[in-house]
């Protein structure tokens, strides 16, 4: 079990947060084509990378930290894409998806 230390903690939020910031700039790069977009985009996913690779370095496990942020990020960006990109949303819709996230956190705690 890692200990969650204000420093980790830290680095934890600040990976989740760059990485929904890619997720959530995505679509402005309109495939790669529009520069400012696409640059911007490329350094939060490189800084959110970084992050990550900062805490596997300070000691927090791998089979943690990918099934987190596998639940976590989808769960960030489904909520952005609703509230500020206009993205449908129906119950079965959202329920599927979060249902999907809850399982995957639950099957990375499983021994």
């Amino acid at each position: 079990m890692i200990v969650l230390t204000p420093n980790v903690l830290m680095m934890l939020i600040a990976s989740v947060i760059f990485q929904v910031i890619g997720l959530t700039l995505m679509p402005m790069t309109k495939g790669l084509t529009e520069i400012i977009p696409s640059l911007a985009c490329g350094a939060a996913f490189l800084l959110g990378l970084a992050m990550m690779s900062r805490l596997i370095a300070s000691g927090v496990d791998l089979s943690v930290l990918l099934p987190f942020m596998a639940a976590v990020i989808p769960l960030c960006v489904i909520a952005i894409s609703i509230l500020f990109h206009g993205e449908s949303v129906s119950l079965i819709k959202l329920t599927v998806l979060v249902a999907a996230c809850v399982m995957i956190g639950f099957a990375s705690s499983i021994s």
